[in-house]
């Protein structure tokens, strides 16, 4: 899955699943974001965004272990 903003500023990224085995998947992420503010360039600078997204993968991992079997999403992302 990838993403790019569209407003002006710099934010894209990438999400990958890979499968390692039948019973398990490696989840990878790659952000690239300019921060805007005095308040984003400190929390860059002492790496709160790498906390929160690690912390916001932990969550979606607690998720879909949850669930106890994967399912499929059949959805439409719309433009």
């Amino acid at each position: 899955m990838a993403w790019k903003s569209t407003d002006g500023t710099t934010r894209a990224g990438v999400v990958t699943f890979h499968k390692l085995s039948d019973s398990a998947s490696k989840v990878m992420v790659q952000l690239d974001w300019m921060p805007n503010g005095i308040v984003e360039k400190v929390g860059a600078a002492i790496g709160v965004d790498d906390c929160r997204v690690k912390a916001d993968l932990r969550k979606f991992k607690q998720l879909i272990e949850a669930k106890g079997e994967a399912g499929g999403w059949r959805g439409e992302v719309p433009r």
